[in-house]
């Protein structure tokens, strides 16, 4: 029986051996394993990193741009009320000219009515002379009419002699 435990101790340990051999090379390729995604850790670090540096240097460059895009736009603004309150302070002043020349021209216009009214105002004074001149012309012919007929119908009648 010695022997035969010797001889199973001697498997087992063989048995055990194999297997811590089986395990010293498991840990080995999983040392190795690790090693491998250690530099494959650093390496997705770089990249994030250079990643990373890439997105803030496009960040930058968008703000930059967008900066400049925003000032620009600004200018154009500016540019544009300088030339919007330009253009209204012209218009008011054509305005302001047109309005004088309007009152100028009104009170010319109303200055020559006036002088057409005086004028026609004399005329017809003159026209309503003459008429008052030829109604009494015509009054006084018609009344030595009527005296005229008078005077042939008592004739005629024989109420007047010779």
């Amino acid at each position: 029986m010695a022997i035969q435990i010797e001889s199973d101790l001697k498997d087992i340990l063989l048995k055990i051996d194999n297997k811590l051999d089986n395990l010293q090379t498991d840990m080995t390729e999983v040392k190795i394993s690790i090693v491998e995604l250690k530099k494959d850790n650093q390496r997705l670090e770089e990249k994030i990193d250079n990643t990373d540096k890439k997105i803030d240097a496009s960040a930058k460059n968008l703000e930059d741009k967008i900066d400049n895009i925003a000032k620009s736009l600004e200018d154009k603004i500016d540019n544009t009320d300088k030339k919007i309150d330009t253009t209204a302070k012209s218009l008011e002043d054509k305005i302001d000219n047109t309005d004088k020349k309007i009152d100028a021209t009104a009170k010319n216009l109303e200055d020559k009515i006036n002088a057409i009214d005086k004028n026609l105002t004399d005329n017809i004074q003159n026209l309503a002379k003459r008429v008052d001149n030829s109604e009494f012309i015509n009054r006084g012919i018609f009344i030595g009419l009527i005296v005229t007929l008078l005077g042939g119908f008592a004739k005629f009648l024989g109420i007047i002699g010779n």
